[in-house]
């Protein structure tokens, strides 16, 4: 644990560090785990789903899980989503549906299962759990837009399909980088009813404070954002530009829906988070936005090590959900 807490020394004087915060550093440590842009993508991809496997921990979910496959004009094999449906589900059920994380390089949705049954049993909501095409991909380097908009869209269009109604109400979420293609369904994608962003990639300019001050911060550090970068976004042209794949290059920001944010204090990526709260806001969108403190990146998944700050995400997750859902 000293070890682990020295990691974190650099931040400790300027921010209460929560305990479950060198929990975390200490079983990444112990699971061996390296930086990614140390290692390759196939190592790195490989490290991601061992180590989500490890963190994510258990769940008691009681309800039916199906496997589908949606239909996408990009991909002759379409997306593959597992879509949770709980004994406590409404009779008119919210429709949510999420993008996991992973820089758009690594990860996949089985990394988010157990998040995905928690919040499906605990809001009585359905939960659509996607998957999406990951980067580089030098025959369609917006993959995973694409996907998101299709998953999306088939969705609204097939509400009954995953077990809701027709009046059902339909959001999207993500985190990280999944909270990054959830910011741009919502340019694509009008009629949706809200959003869910947890520490989303929401800027792609990397000069916010908070990127500076946390450079070197342990979990994800600029090293990691820029690795990243260089393998997804760097191939798309404009992409700081074009509101298609930078959130805060949007020009309609008003037909976005209502949004919770929630954000780890410790993480390069708050800054961008504060400031696309501050776009929504600005042009009269309803904006609920959650700082957990003394925390880093990762919280979202690593349920089984910072069981009580992943608890408080999806208490606002599920209460967040809950207001649209009719009974």
């Amino acid at each position: 644990m000293e070890t682990a807490k020295a990691l974190w020394a650099p931040f400790a004087n300027k921010y209460s560090i929560h305990e479950e915060t060198y929990q975390l550093q200490l079983k990444l440590m112990e699971l061996g785990n390296r930086p990614y842009y140390m290692i390759g993508i196939d190592e790195a991809r490989e490290q991601s789903n061992r180590t989500a496997e490890v963190i994510q921990g258990t769940v008691d979910f009681r309800g039916v899980e199906t496997e589908m496959t949606v239909p996408s004009p990009h991909d002759p094999s379409g997306i593959p989503v597992t879509v949770y449906k709980p004994e406590t589900c409404a009779d008119s059920p919210t429709i949510f549906i999420f993008f996991h994380g992973g820089g758009l390089v690594v990860g996949c949705r089985q990394n988010v299962s157990n998040s995905m049954r928690v919040i499906a049993r605990d809001s009585g909501s359905i939960v659509v759990n996607a998957s999406y095409r990951l980067l580089p991909n030098a025959q369609a380097p917006c993959a995973p837009f694409e996907d998101g908009i299709a998953v999306t869209r088939w969705v609204m269009a097939n509400k009954t399909a995953v077990g809701g109604t027709i009046s059902s109400k339909v959001g999207v979420g993500g985190e990280s980088s999944g909270g990054h293609i959830t910011a741009c369904v919502t340019n694509e994608v009008m009629g949706l009813d809200f959003q869910v962003l947890v520490y989303p990639v929401a800027d792609m300019n990397l000069s916010q404070p908070s990127v500076v001050e946390f450079e070197s911060v342990p979990i994800l550090d600029r090293k990691t954002i820029l690795w990243f970068s260089e393998n997804s976004l760097a191939h798309i042209p404009g992409h700081e530009t074009d509101p298609r794949y930078n959130p805060m290059a949007r020009t309609n920001t008003e037909l976005s829906p209502p949004a919770l944010l929630v954000l780890a204090e410790l993480d390069p990526l708050l800054s961008c988070g504060l400031d696309y709260a501050e776009k929504l806001r600005t042009a009269g969108v309803p904006v609920q936005c959650e700082i957990v403190r003394g925390v880093p990146h990762t919280v979202f998944i690593s349920r089984d090590v910072t069981k009580t700050v992943s608890a408080q995400i999806y208490d606002y997750i599920v209460n967040f959900i809950k207001k649209f859902t009719s009974h």
